[in-house]
């Protein structure tokens, strides 16, 4: 049965079925998303949808959009008339873009960001895998806004807003007079997702349960996300009454590989068991597959949503998709006979694959798994160089900047941010400074936390390029606690090393109680003891110096 109906509109390639419905509804798409942006020009297409989109919904007409890592999407829906001309006029936009409001959606677009908080667990999960690169920049808190300007944002839009790079979908027919604005240009090419962190590890999630893994894009592994999420509602919920909302998505990252992100919220109760349940469950759907059973729940509620005459539009909007993946579009019977043929013997591969390349967060007093390494920043064994913290000796940190790095650490660990792998440099107006490496992690330099530390800022303003410079707003700033006092920084450091003053105490204390004794019983000149202490002493100070220059005291 023939549903689609495949036209060009003005060089953009549109798909359209029939509903029936007074209304029209229409997906502009672009093959361009998250994925395709740096750290420096985070948030840009983003920015774009918000400016393109103001003021359009109202009335009767909805508007919406939304930016994937590897889609741009455009939704209207309304009067067919009132779609038509809000297509006209977008497109219109688009090819030409009006950012007189760019500051003040760049203010509204931080302040969206902010109530993300990282893009939630699904977003760190990207993040934890990919970096501050590629599909990685869905956790980022788009730092790139503040250097989004008018030239910028027009530049991004000549690549992205063509008609070689659009696909347009309906729920009814073209009407007459449809006209999109778009200049031509070809489809832009996606880039390998290229993961920064090795699989079967396991890092700190405080909102619950994540289980992420890599799966070759394909209609069966579509399934591969809804199946393990409702391997954890039955062991999680079902079973344990451990958890309330499982969840699931399903994501091309690429060309060939979509990231399959599962979860759920957890009771601290699952704390001891959770990661060998977790990884006993997916070496179970590994080795045999879905329980037939829920797999045929699962595909008879995918099937309902595709046969639903109201929801036949997501059709066209499946279809428009394909296209621009320079797939064929599929009819209904298609999709459906590809769903039929699912079993649990068909989706062993991708959860094979999902199993051998996961990566887990997991609350922080869930107990480890000797299965999976921890995520830690990595660190080297060397002495610490170079200024001090303004809390020394209660703080032995040191930092050093130099035209490669910058290090910081304290006399027997550092960690090292190579500067030739900074993906973004966030600057504040008070001086605060944030380097954020292409792996993700992060340093933040607050000056009056070190000793001279608008030396080092100055450094780092010189040594890295001018594009890597991500002014943010003031009141984000991170700030410094104040400076302790010089009795409590120094108690911290006695503190610290109690065992060797106090051994050290006790040496002196023998060596006065032995002088005494020797002149008690003649047993020790004068001249004799007189010469020895001093040297002790003197040696007991030399060391006490060198714990100060090695920075434990």
């Amino acid at each position: 049965m023939t549903l689609l109906h495949d036209d060009l509109i003005d060089g953009v390639r549109t798909i359209w079925v029939d509903s029936g419905r007074p209304t029209l509804a229409a997906t502009l798409l672009f093959r361009a998303g998250s994925a395709d942006e740096t750290l420096a020009s985070s948030g840009w297409l983003h920015l774009l949808e918000h400016l393109a989109l103001h003021g359009r919904d109202r009335g009767s007409l909805h508007a919406n959009g939304s930016v994937a890592p590897l889609l741009t999407t455009f939704m209207l829906h309304g009067p067919p008339e009132q779609v038509c001309e809000a297509l006209r006029d977008l497109t219109s936009w688009l090819a030409a873009p009006d950012v007189r409001e760019l500051d003040r959606e760049r203010r509204v677009l931080a302040v969206e960001e902010a109530t993300r908080q990282g893009g939630g667990p699904v977003g760190r999960a990207f993040g934890m895998r990919y970096g501050a690169l590629g599909p990685g920049l869905v956790s980022s808190a788009t730092p790139g806004l503040g250097r989004a300007s008018a030239d910028s944002l027009a530049e991004l839009a000549r690549q992205v807003f063509v008609t070689g790079n659009a696909a347009l979908a309906l729920d009814g027919p073209p009407p007459g007079g449809l006209a999109l604005a778009l200049p031509p240009g070809d489809r832009l090419p996606v880039r390998a997702a290229v993961p920064v962190e090795d699989p079967q590890a396991v890092y700190v999630e405080p909102a619950g349960l994540v289980v992420s893994g890599l799966v070759p894009r394909s209609s069966t592994n579509t399934l591969v996300a809804p199946v393990v999420e409702e391997a954890l509602r039955r062991q999680l919920r079902d079973r344990d009454g451990a958890a309330y909302s499982p969840y699931s998505v399903y994501e091309g990252v690429d060309e060939h590989h979509a990231l399959v992100v599962a979860g759920s919220d957890v009771s601290p109760s699952t704390a001891p068991s959770l990661l060998g349940n977790t990884l006993d469950l997916l070496d179970g759907l590994a080795r045999n597959g879905p329980d037939p059973a829920s797999l045929r729940d699962i595909v008879d509620k995918i099937k309902q949503a595709y046969t639903d005459p109201y929801n036949v539009g997501g059709l066209a909007h499946r279809a428009a998709a394909l296209t621009l993946q320079d797939l064929e579009p599929q009819e209904l019977d298609e999709v459906i006979a590809e769903l039929d043929a699912a079993t649990p013997e068909s989706l062993v591969p991708g959860l094979v694959e999902l199993r051998d390349t996961v990566l887990m967060g997991a609350p922080p007093a869930t107990a480890p798994h000797t299965r999976l390494r921890t995520v830690e920043q990595p660190y080297v064994a060397e002495r610490a160089r170079g200024g001090r913290s303004a809390n020394w000796p209660g703080d032995t940190s040191r930092l050093h900047v130099d035209e490669h790095d910058l290090v910081i650490g304290d006399s027997g660990v550092v960690r090292r941010y190579a500067l030739a792998e900074v993906a973004g440099y966030l600057t504040w107006g008070t001086g605060a400074r944030q380097l954020v490496l292409q792996d993700g992690w992060s340093f933040t330099l607050v000056p009056e936390v070190w000793a001279k530390g608008e030396r080092h800022v100055s450094r780092l303003d010189a040594v890295l390029p001018a594009y890597l410079h991500l002014p943010q707003p003031d009141d984000t700033a991170p700030t410094a606690e104040a400076r302790a006092g010089a009795v409590q920084r120094w108690g911290v450091a006695a503190q610290r090393e109690r065992r060797w003053i106090f051994a050290g105490l006790i040496l002196l204390a023998l060596l006065a109680g032995g002088w005494v004794l020797a002149e008690a019983v003649g047993g020790m000149p004068d001249r004799a003891a007189s010469r020895i202490i001093p040297f002790l002493l003197i040696g007991l100070f030399l060391r006490l110096v060198m714990a100060i220059a090695d920075g434990r005291l």
